[in-house]
């Protein structure tokens, strides 16, 4: 280990004249005190606007297709930034985004950098050495989530045209890891010549403060004050005082100290000799209000408690292992994803949606995360459930599209949030997590037999009750509708929340008060469930009422939603009850819910498997064909990984093997193609092409938590999986495994409090239960 603690005399490697030469990161200047302007990339949309302004964007509750030009929540991009290899990390409420280098440039708009708790601190983050950025060599997240590796040399390195440095000279280990509210950054450097090397090796850094709804393109008309940056014994501050009076900071301290250091970038120089390492460790620390600068951790210390922390965490879990290594491989990143989006909360662990745009507690994205991988990880509905049931709603808030007993869409921190410029605070405006509450809080029962917690949300169960009754079905004609209140809230209040998501056959948007078709099926489901824990409760007159009130649901939909033309369920009903005869993956999710008449599930599995509905890697959200039909739509024709699991849930209900198994091999085997081997948020819907894997989608959220636990659902989907742990009982209803798995072996099935292994093989009539071990009180039954 070679460290120098001051510029060598008689220093050689380059003068500074040498050195003069543009930066894809900035200037790295921050002596503004004032905010700096933005590139705006809505130059374009607003002279589009300017051109049709005779044309109303919004009329009430009523949109025409321009509607994206003025969609509050639309995500921007540009297209470097949606061009480049991303990795991500994210440890509490902290998280990071940068580029294969490890870096975060800043010269062009995109979601690079260090975030706390809603707000980015650190936007600029890049290494030089001799005044040259390195060559790359490999980048790549760990495993289990907890490091970023990156992998870097030097280029050849000349001066006046002679060879000084070869190329692939100095390998550089880059190593980042998130603890709490503090980002580190180590750099190791070997030299591999012959002969002793002098390097130059300058950080620059930079803070911006924005708020993540800035960087996803949410313009504001003022911002708070941004302080030039200090340097002083060994650290660079950077501090800015927003409109919510509350001072965020950012600390960088850096081990050994530099030689040069200000507020843009740090400089140090080495002799290296042979064979000899150097390392240099960064930490930068972000601070909101009256948070102090506390213990100061080194990165062997974080990594050992990062790592720790992850070892309890996998050893509480069911072990799952597969005769497909890929398989498994897929397993285990996506419980680590999992993991990694678990955030303690004030209320307990709860899954963050995802990685970059939705780090923060989603109600819908918490429930089906929680429904997907509740066989084998319990304690993350527990948590669910319980921090959904602190928030839910207590009175009539129109600005949060909140009412009593609803459950909460979206919970944000930061200065807009702070502000009341976005009403995320929490935000109500989810017309499905209602619903979806109920059907948790049934299915964790069925699996725990935990009814002393159950009994303590009752409560809750019964408020949530009581806004569907009384506010969610707003006409009282029996289903459930959404109309945003909020004047900044969202328009499209089901899962497909963006603007465009809801039309007629003939591309026109549908009018509120909508009853979607998949909330139908939802409600289905929670009147259902409670009644079963009505009965376990002993309350025998409430379980009759709610079952009554299923039957009389099932018998109306079939009526209300059918498209005779389309041969198939409308997507929606609009304010005139008039149908929106589009056919999407909607419906699919009314095969989960039991919703839909046994007669017709095979028709509609059949259509959703049809050639402009499976592209081959997974069902599209649109059929190919429909008005507004785009592949490379967020919600009208992309493939989302957590619908379709939805839906292969309801191909096993109805026993629908041939269809489970043709659209989870596609699903599987696009990850074999996508990056870092996981399932994103979504991807592109064109058809499957020999030699070629999905496109991505842009901008998709990767990791995303109902993407990542959607594997797990699919799984239980093949094994028939379902839990009477009241009565201590374990079904698997008419197993079946795909060809590219011979066996699944998995141990440690908890059944309320008991445990049970069993591995899984392919037979003749389908697949054979092997029980290696279980508790005694437990029953295993094999339905055919």
């Amino acid at each position: 280990m070679s460290r120098t603690p001051s510029r060598p005399k008689g220093w050689s490697a380059v003068t500074s004249r040498h050195m003069k030469r543009s930066s894809p990161f900035g200037t790295g200047r921050c002596r503004r005190t004032s905010w700096p302007k933005r590139p705006d990339l809505r130059t374009d949309a607003r002279a589009a606007s300017d051109e049709s302004r005779d044309h109303t964007l919004f009329q009430g509750d009523s949109m025409n297709d321009e509607t994206a030009l003025r969609d509050d929540y639309y995500i921007l991009t540009s297209p470097v930034a949606a061009g480049i290899k991303k990795l991500s990390l994210k440890q509490e409420e902290g998280f990071i985004v940068c580029d294969k280098f490890g870096n975060f440039r800043s010269r062009f708009q995109g979601e690079l950098g260090f975030y706390f708790e809603g707000t980015r601190f650190l936007n600029l983050l890049g290494l030089r050495i001799n005044e040259e950025f390195p060559l790359f060599l490999y980048s790549t997240v760990s495993s289990d989530d907890s490091e970023i590796l990156v992998d870097l040399t030097n280029p050849d390195y000349t001066i006046d045209r002679h060879l000084v440095i070869p190329r692939n000279t100095v390998f550089i280990r880059k190593r980042l890891l998130l603890y709490r509210n503090t980002f580190f950054q180590t750099l190791q450097f070997k030299n591999f010549h012959t002969h002793q090397i002098e390097l130059k090796i300058c950080l620059q850094y930079g803070a911006d403060f924005l708020d993540v709804f800035e960087i996803r393109g949410t313009e504001r008309p003022k911002r708070g004050e941004l302080f030039p940056p200090e340097y002083q014994r060994g650290a660079v501050s950077f501090k800015y005082s927003g409109l919510d009076d509350i001072l965020r900071s950012l600390h960088l301290k850096f081990d050994p100290l530099p030689e040069e250091a200000n507020g843009e970038e740090a400089t140090f120089f080495i002799r290296l000799p042979p064979q000899k390492e150097w390392e240099l460790h960064l930490s930068a620390t972000a601070l909101t209000g009256e948070r102090r600068w506390n213990k100061r951790w080194n990165f062997p210390q974080v990594i050992t408690r990062v790592r720790k922390g992850i070892i309890k965490w996998e050893q509480e879990r069911t072990r799952i292992v597969t005769s497909n290594e890929s398989f498994n491989q897929l397993l285990s990143r996506s419980l680590s994803d999992i993991r990694m989006l678990e955030t303690e909360t004030p209320h307990g662990p709860y899954p963050y949606a995802g990685i970059p745009w939705f780090v923060a507690p989603f109600g819908r994205d918490g429930i089906i995360t929680s429904l997907e991988i509740l066989p084998f990880q319990p304690q993350i509905a527990r948590g669910t459930l319980q921090y959904l049931a602190k928030l839910q709603g207590k009175e009539h808030n129109p600005f949060l599209d909140e009412a009593p007993g609803k459950i909460m869409h979206e919970y944000r921190k930061g200065e807009m949030a702070n502000l009341r410029e976005i009403p995320f605070i929490p935000y109500y405006g989810s017309v499905d997590s209602t619903p979806l509450f109920l059907i948790l809080l049934h299915q964790y029962l069925s699996w725990t037999g935990d009814v002393a917690f159950v009994e303590s949300l009752w409560p809750n169960a019964l408020a949530a009750l009581e806004w569907i009754r009384k506010y969610g079905d707003l006409d009282q004609d029996g289903y459930i509708e959404y109309h945003r209140e909020s004047p900044i809230g969202l328009q499209q209040q089901g899962w497909k929340d963006s603007h465009d998501s809801v039309f007629h056959a003939d591309g026109k948007f549908a009018d509120s008060p909508i009853a979607l078709v998949e909330v139908q099926g939802y409600l289905y489901a929670a009147l259902v469930g409670l009644g079963s824990i009505a009965s376990q409760l002993g309350k025998i007159n409430l379980q009759m009422e709610l079952i009554s009130e299923a039957q009389a649901l099932r018998e109306r939909f079939d009526r209300d939603f059918w498209s005779d033309e389309k041969q198939f369920y409308a997507l929606a009903l609009d304010k005139d009850k008039k149908k929106c005869e589009v056919v999407t993956s909607n419906p699919g999710h009314c095969l989960w819910t039991g919703l839909i008449d046994d007669r017709k599930a095979r028709k509609i599995a059949d259509r959703l498997i049809s050639p402009d509905m499976f592209c081959g890697w997974g069902i599209r959200t649109v059929a190919e064909g429909e008005p507004r039909y785009n592949p490379m739509s967020y919600h009208n024709g992309g493939v989302w990984p957590h619908d379709n699991a939805i839906i292969l849930a309801g191909f096993k209900r109805y026993g629908l093997n041939e269809h489970l198994r043709l659209v989870a091999t596609g699903l599987f085997e696009s990850t074999l193609f996508l990056e870092n081997g996981r399932l994103p948020e979504l991807f592109c819907g064109f058809a499957r092409t020999m030699g070629h894997g999905p496109t991505p989608y842009p901008i998709a959220c990767s990791p995303q938590a109902w993407s990542a636990a959607s594997i797990f659902s699919v799984l239980s989907s093949f094994l028939g999986l379902s839990a009477d742990a009241p009565n201590q009982r374990l079904y698997f209803t008419d197993p079946v495994l795909p060809t590219w798995l011979k066996w699944v072996d998995i141990t440690n099935l908890q059944v309320g409090n008991e445990r049970v292994d069993f591995i899984v093989r392919e037979g003749r009539t389908g697949a054979l239960i092997e029980v290696t071990n279980k508790s005694p009180k437990v029953e295993v039954v094999t339905r055919r």
